[in-house]
């Protein structure tokens, strides 16, 4: 999987441009060129047509002067940028120029101009995730540490193929960065019975088995993937999924959690109420949604 072409849609807004760093040191790291998208978002009010027109054309030229001068600091003097506008909807249009332009990864801040409502709760970053056909990373705009500062991915695992399409970009980041990569897997607590059942060895014995298990199959991961030129470790925590994910990145203080849409079902989306969408909530690192 490769990443070419980073889109990083901005607000104008100064919580939204946290996101600007991260999306420079994931360029460099991938050798990609950045798109720099501002929607004009037009008013939801009847208005004499021409005026109408002219409000649009301003807003228009207004987001042209703010890309242009964004594109001048020295943070990009790295890597190649350009900046595009377009009117509409804010989600909506950045789908759509995502699915136009061959967008391969978005980069965004989890606020956007409110600085009180998140983007990714039931706003801009939630329609994203659930109808973008590329990847997605949310940054957090309360995190002052420089990206990769610690050198530290976390890639959480639960065995299945689908999970495991997130150790390609982990990798190339991992070989870019000259990273620490650290794969997770969680052992999860298993339902206890009610009542009395034969043979049934006890929560112990039966958490025992499965973090034994987990151990064995984050090893076979972790030689498939050793050349050399990484570190790669690995971890087995207990406990609700998404829970130990954030534990273990606020331990390791990660810099970056990498890992897909899609678990073990491969039909249910993570990010919907579940793993994915509850470790991007909790989560005080970046993570990129595969």
């Amino acid at each position: 999987m490769s990443f070419n072409k980073i889109l990083l849609p901005l607000d104008g807004s100064q919580l939204a441009e946290k996101a600007l760093n991260p999306a420079v040191a994931l360029a460099e790291a991938l050798s990609a060129k950045i798109v720099l998208l501002r929607v004009v978002v037009p008013l939801s009010i009847n208005l004499d047509p021409d005026l109408y027109q002219r409000l649009i054309d301003e807003g228009q030229e207004e987001a042209e002067r703010y890309l242009s001068g964004i594109q001048l600091r020295s943070l990009f003097s790295t890597v190649p940028v350009k900046g595009e506008t377009v009117v509409g909807k804010a989600a909506n249009s950045i789908l759509d120029f995502v699915q136009e332009n061959g967008i391969d990864l978005i980069v965004m801040a989890s606020q956007g101009r409110s600085g009180i409502d998140r983007w990714v709760y039931g706003s801009v970053a939630d329609k994203i995730l659930q109808k973008a056909n590329c990847s997605l990373a949310i940054i957090h705009p309360q995190v002052k540490t420089e990206p990769f500062a610690n050198q530290r991915i976390l890639v959480p695992l639960d065995g299945s193929m689908q999970a495991e399409r997130a150790l390609g970009p982990a990798l190339l980041l991992t070989h870019e960065t000259a990273a620490e990569m650290i794969l997770l897997r969680v052992a999860e607590i298993p339902p206890i019975p009610k009542e009395p059942v034969e043979g049934w060895p006890g929560i112990e014995s039966v958490m025992e088995i499965a973090e034994q298990d987990a151990k064995m199959y984050l090893r076979r991961v972790q030689e498939s993937l050793i050349d050399g030129r990484v570190q790669i470790n690995i971890q087995v925590n207990a406990g609700p999924v998404a829970e130990s994910i954030i534990r273990m990145a606020n331990e390791q203080q990660v810099d970056l959690i990498i890992m897909t849409s899609h678990g073990r079902s491969g039909i249910d989306r993570w990010v919907f109420g579940s793993i994915a969408g509850k470790t991007l909530r909790g989560a005080q690192c970046a993570t990129l949604v595969v």
